[in-house]
């Protein structure tokens, strides 16, 4: 281009400009603690998912590795196949030169500056005002589902900030060269579908297949030569939707393929209904979120700017009333509103039975987040609500001759009023959030209205009157205030709630490392796999965590068990007890996994965990604490039950104790006799030392229902000192009641153990609660039952966590001399200890092969001389050193998954999957080099599909570029 041409766009577009120039104003008065105040908004799926996985595969690629394979999460995951971990998204490349903290925060707030210019370039593309386009841009942008509870994470808003620039060259496509929109659409799709989250750019595909479809139809439609349905323009929109979902997904290949393989062997492989209408919206809440996403909200919120559902209101009534120009694309956009409220109602609506039955869309749950398509509808109508009010003014204005002098003073009064009533709405809003913090406010909902209803009557007010201003410029100063002002107070307040300030993190706070973490880094990784075995949020927001949830682990360079993985492996799910994508916690309506650590299981042997960090007794969160009498007590109940003669083990704190208090109850208990000893209990001290109290019918506890008529009649015993009381029936004509003791322990001492055993014939003991209690510092340490097998053994407690060793834990790589040929699930059942067949993993391997399949070995015991040693550990490479004077089944304690490949000393051997989980390669007698390499065929079969798929993109590019200098050249001619 010429001087004379950039000089020329800019005088078209400067206007333009400054709308763009004030999307960068709002955008830098949106986060100010963000921007200037060094605070992090990376918390939630940002700081326990991207932010560490990222680092280890940025680290990779700056060592030179491909980031196929990591060992840091979950005892070994494809890490190519985490798509949201988006490598090849160029928004994630800071990580390049960048630290992690801040080059997260760079891809985190990028949707928050984009997605509203996007807007406002589509916008303006369909003919809309620049002030319309502008209130379209900062409403989609700020709006409920771009600005919503997990819009920190970046990653649905990454994928979705893309939809207006790829709906915008579909719309040019009607007017402009095919490769020119071609090239264009499909760049800005690709970007969203490199972004990583499948369920968002599918929802951007299909938005934009409909709008390119919509178009074609309505060009087809509107011309009345019956020829129009075969013209080729008429069918360009269409054609470069789908040219762009097609060359999108022929560009991120290397990463679809990968991912969905890691799919197909998810717990995810399937969902059920009842999965998949997780997180719908309740018609009531969708409607109450439009006006109050602070207390109404799912993961996302229906949430735009009254100005905007008032103007869109506007704009669809100007049209059904031929009041404003004929625009197909308004009603276009008015279906879409539509639809999308009911799918985000989910399950409570019929429509979503028949969205279940449609192939990919059936794999993405949480309805609610097809608010996407809602606020972005909505956002288009208003601009064209906009600009039917200003058109109407206009008129109005031309009809009167005569200035009223007051408009102007009124505006300006109007303007501070709501300025004023915004920043006392906004502090309202902003008190703590007591006494519910998960509202995050302490401001009550009526008053939250109240504050809405008053600063919405300005705002209503003020554009009124700003469209009276007769002076232009003064006129379009004053409405772009309003639009400003109109559009951030009610979000910045409620974002300022969540994660905008309140929820953010310091910058100290990610630095920090967990003294947890520091106990542990003195272990070798690649010979001690741990299990951070904790909820994933049990510490975000402390000032000094003591443990770090999945996958933090991962930067320090520990390989964990525990990973945070949407697409957890299947079998991995099923070992650990059904969990879910935390790998920690099981899924709804399965029971607790404290089995693992029960000596019967042999899950957490055979994955060569060496350590488990949790808080005190095995807890995944932290026990929040009730208190009697100075003592805290969990508030979830140990609900254990002794009969008669039975006994069982509660853990003990590390910390000294001198009391330990106990909420119990008898049950069958009528003919114990008052001062009676019914329980016993032996603590075990830290020096070896057994100390012994009862608990006594009458005086420590009693029977539960001892005020029922026929019970009180003849019990024996009397009442022990209640800890509370509820209904025992349904008419509540007696209480139920558990029974408080406080027992001394005489010194302040240690406690390794406490038995407890049922002395009674006849009544069982039922054990509440349980704390032991230093009288001198005041801390109490809730208990729970002992479930660890002997072969754990604490080595590290303090501030309420604990690290536990396993003694049994089998080494990264071992050798067995027998085998035994097996299915999956008897292989699953033989891990988990639930087979009527014993297992000893250190003595036979389970290879699920065919007997006539099985190797022939020697069984028993293995030579004293043979040894399994890895040499090399890399993360997509291991090489393994073995020696044995018979035939062996090397068990590599590594995930089984396909890609990896296995050499023999150099000659290509299978990998078999032994003990359910695990690689197994058979070897004949004698020493051995076993080189085990991840040679992900997925990606390198998507790497030839993106590297044509890129190559015609770049011939696009350049067939478009010649084209536009041809045309321009012909341009300047006929001038």
């Amino acid at each position: 281009m010429s001087r004379a041409d950039w000089q020329r766009c800019w005088r078209e577009r400067r206007a333009d400009a400054g709308a763009l120039a004030c999307v960068v104003l709002f955008f830098i008065c949106f986060f100010p603690q963000v921007l200037f105040g060094n605070r992090f908004i990376i918390a939630g799926d940002a700081l326990y998912y991207s932010y560490p996985l990222r680092t280890v595969a940025w680290r990779m690629i700056r060592h030179g590795e491909l980031p196929l394979w990591t060992p840091y999460v979950l005892s070994g995951y494809p890490l190519l196949s985490m798509a949201q971990v988006a490598i090849g998204y160029p928004l994630t490349w800071g990580y390049l030169f960048l630290s992690g903290p801040w080059a997260e925060q760079v891809y985190v707030l990028a949707p928050f500056l984009l997605a509203p210019a996007f807007t406002y370039a589509y916008a303006r593309e369909i003919g809309r005002s620049r002030l319309a386009s502008l209130l379209a841009g900062l409403a989609f942008g700020y709006g409920g589902m771009m600005c919503g509870f997990i819009a920190n994470s970046g990653v649905l808003t990454n994928s979705l900030m893309w939809a207006p620039l790829v709906l915008l060259f579909i719309d040019r496509a009607r007017r402009r060269a095919l490769a020119h929109c071609l090239f264009w659409a499909a760049l800005a799709y690709t970007m969203s579908v490199l972004a990583g989250h499948g369920q968002s750019y599918v929802y951007v595909g299909v938005l934009a297949f409909a709008y390119g479809l919509f178009l074609s139809l309505a060009s087809s439609f509107g011309q009345q030569d019956r020829r129009a349905w075969f013209a080729w323009s008429n069918w360009r929109p269409l054609i470069v939707a789908l040219g762009a979902l097609l060359l999108a997904a022929g560009v991120a290949a290397f990463q679809l393929f990968e991912a969905l393989r890691a799919a197909r062997r998810s717990a995810r492989s399937a969902l059920s209904y009842e999965t998949f209408g997780e997180g719908s919206f309740m018609p009531r809440a969708a409607l109450l979120s439009i006006g109050a996403p602070l207390y109404h909200y799912v993961d996302t919120s229906a949430y735009l700017a009254p100005l905007v559902v008032l103007l869109a209101i506007v704009a669809v009534v100007c049209a059904r009333r031929g009041r404003t120009t004929h625009d197909a694309r308004l009603w276009f956009w008015f279906a879409i509103a539509l639809v999308a409220f009911a799918l985000m109602l989910g399950t409570h609506t019929p429509l979503y039975r028949l969205v279940y039955r449609v192939p990919v869309l059936n794999s993405f749950r949480v309805p609610s987040r097809h608010t996407f398509e809602w606020t972005l509808a909505i956002s288009i109508i208003a601009a064209y609500g906009w600009d039917a009010v200003a058109t109407y003014f206009a008129r109005r204005r031309a009809q009167t001759t005569r200035a009223r002098k007051l408009d102007l003073f009124i505006a300006l009064a109007l303007l501070t009023l709501g300025i004023l009533v915004g920043i006392f709405w906004w502090r309202a809003t902003n008190t703590p959030p007591v006494p519910n913090p998960s509202i995050y406010t302490g401001l009550l909902e009526a008053s939250y209205w109240l504050w809405k209803l008053a600063f919405t009557v300005v705002i209503i007010a003020l554009v009124v009157w700003c469209f009276h201003v007769r002076a232009a410029r003064t006129r379009t100063m004053l409405l772009v205030c309003v639009v400003l002002l109109a559009c951030f107070v009610e979000q910045s307040a409620t974002v300022a709630c969540w994660w905008g300030a309140r929820l953010s993190l310091p910058a100290r706070r990610l630095q920090l490392v967990s003294p947890t973490t520091r106990y542990l880094e003195q272990f070798t990784p690649a010979e001690n796999r741990v299990y951070t075995r904790a909820g994933l949020f049990a510490e975000e927001f402390k000032a000094s965590p003591q443990l770090e949830a999945p996958n933090l682990p991962a930067i320090y360079g520990l390989h964990n068990l525990a990973g945070m993985e949407p697409l957890i492996l299947e079998r991995y799910s099923r070992a650990l007890g059904g969990v879910g994508p935390d790998s920690v916690t099981p899924r709804a309506g399965l029971p607790p996994n404290d089995d693992l650590f029960t000596a019967r299981s042999h899950v957490l042997d055979v994955l060569n965990t060496t350590h488990v960090v949790s808080f005190v007794n095995l807890k995944t969160f932290e026990d929040p604490l009730t208190y009697r009498d100075g003592i805290g007590l969990s508030v979830v109940d140990l609900d254990f039950h002794l009969p008669p003669g039975a006994n069982a083990r509660l853990t003990a704190g590390g910390t000294d104790t001198d009391q330990l208090a106990l909420v119990t109850s008898l049950s069958n208990s009528m003919d114990e006799p008052q001062g009676a000893a019914v329980v016993r209990l032996r603590l075990h001290t830290a020096d070896g030392r057994i100390i012994e109290r009862d608990l006594r019918a009458g005086l420590d506890t009693s029977e539960w229902a001892h005020e029922r008529a026929d019970v009180r009649a003849i019990i024996r015993h009397g009442l022990a000192p209640i800890y509370d009381a509820r209904p025992g029936d349904a008419p509540n004509s007696f209480p139920f009641n558990r029974y408080w003791t406080r027992l001394s322990l005489d010194a302040p001492q240690q406690f390794n153990q406490i038995e407890v055993t049922n002395l009674s014939h006849e009544a069982t003991l039922t054990v509440w609660r349980a704390s032991l209690y230093n009288s001198h510092a005041g801390i109490s340490t809730p208990l729970a039952a002992d479930i660890r097998s002997e072969f754990w053994t604490t080595v590290y407690e303090r501030n309420g966590v604990q690290i536990i060793h396993n003694a049994r834990a089998c080494p990264r790589a071992w050798l067995v001399t027998g085998a035994e040929a097996v299915d999956g699930e008897e292989a699953l059942r033989r891990i988990r200890g639930e087979s009527a067949h014993k297992f000893d993993p250190r003595r036979t391997a389970l290879l699920e092969v065919k007997p006539d399949e099985l190797p022939q070995l020697p069984s028993g015991e293995l030579p004293a001389q043979s040894s399994a040693r890895i040499t090399s550990y890399e993360p997509n490479r291991l090489l393994i050193e073995t020696s044995a004077p018979t035939a062996t089944v090397l068990v590599v304690s590594e995930i089984f998954y396909p890609g990896w490949t296995a050499t023999v000393d150099g000659q290509a051997v299978p990998i078999k999957v032994a003990d359910y989980l695990l690689r197994g390669v058979v070897l004949p007698a004698g020493a051995h080099t076993v080189e085990m390499r991840y040679s992900a065929p997925a990606a390198r079969t998507g790497a030839v599909i993106s590297g044509c798929a890129l190559l015609l993109l770049c011939a696009l590019f350049i067939y478009q570029r010649r084209t536009a200098v041809v045309s321009d050249e012909a341009h300047t001619t006929r001038r």
